[in-house]
């Protein structure tokens, strides 16, 4: 017992080092983002908390637009296992983020057929709503895909055999005994990728780097303002990343309590 006692701990030590030693220069960064290399009037500029707020809206909006198309399709893809189709899931995270944007603004471009239907309709992707939505759905929906396709196959399905036994087909069967089955999951998906899709910055610099609109208007995207401040003026992009990096780690608590009530349940 003592040498299987002693295994534990050593494993246990090495763990924490190695978790340690990979949030030890973001932990860095927010000692002396509010500490030696602290600004208060960057680091709650009303322009800062404002692209926070952006991310964090335009994040939220997407995940739920994200739950809405794709959870039928992580539910097929646990059910029926399609390489045609899980190859094409796995494109937007295989590739380089800026390449979506640049996709994105092509597809917008008036010099293509597509492009041109879009602008005929008045459609824009650049410097909008809709092309920051669509630029942070195809990055974060791969991940919510995997997760939700892993979390279906982890249910019994022994309901899903009785209900198409009674004649059931499989789509009413996923929006009637599957689906009502999945909040948690679903939460639990749609939290890991709203961090996710506010961490993304390839993308959105390209395609919509700050939106004009009803909301936030003329607000950049919080992972692009950061990178402005940091080529402005490096120091006070300290204290604006100590900030972001705040949110982002009350997002991740939030998340793991969350997660944590789900699963005691």
């Amino acid at each position: 017992m003592r040498v299987i006692s002693l295994k534990f701990n050593t494993l246990q030590a090495i763990s924490f080092f190695l978790s340690l030693l990979l949030a030890l220069p973001t932990l860095y960064l927010l000692f002396y983002g509010y500490g030696p290399f602290f600004v208060k009037s960057v680091a709650f500029s009303s322009s800062l908390l404002s692209s926070i707020g952006l991310s964090f809206f335009a994040s939220a909006l997407s995940i739920v637009i994200t739950v809405l198309i794709f959870t039928p399709l992580a539910y097929y893809l646990s059910r029926h296992r399609n390489p045609i189709i899980e190859t094409l899931v796995d494109v937007p995270a295989s590739i380089p983020h800026p390449l979506v944007g640049i996709a994105l603004i092509f597809i917008d471009s008036p010099t293509n057929p597509l492009g041109a239907l879009l602008y005929s309709h008045g459609i824009i992707f650049y410097y909008t709503y809709t092309g920051l939505l669509l630029a942070l759905i195809i990055v974060s929906s791969p991940i919510y895909i995997r997760s939700m396709q892993n979390f279906f196959d982890s249910l019994p399905r022994s309901y899903e055999i009785y209900a198409m036994s009674l004649g059931a087909s499989e789509f009413k069967v996923f929006t009637s005994v599957v689906f009502p089955l999945s909040i948690r999951g679903i939460i639990s998906a749609g939290l890991t990728s709203i961090a996710r899709a506010i961490s993304e910055f390839g993308s959105v610099v390209i395609v919509a780097p700050y939106v004009t609109g009803w909301l936030f208007n003329n607000a950049y995207v919080a992972s692009v303002y950061i990178y402005n401040e940091y080529e402005t003026y490096f120091s006070a992009s300290i204290s604006a990343s100590a900030t972001l990096l705040l949110f982002s780690l009350i997002l991740i608590v939030t998340s793991r309590i969350v997660n944590r009530f789900l699963y005691k349940t």
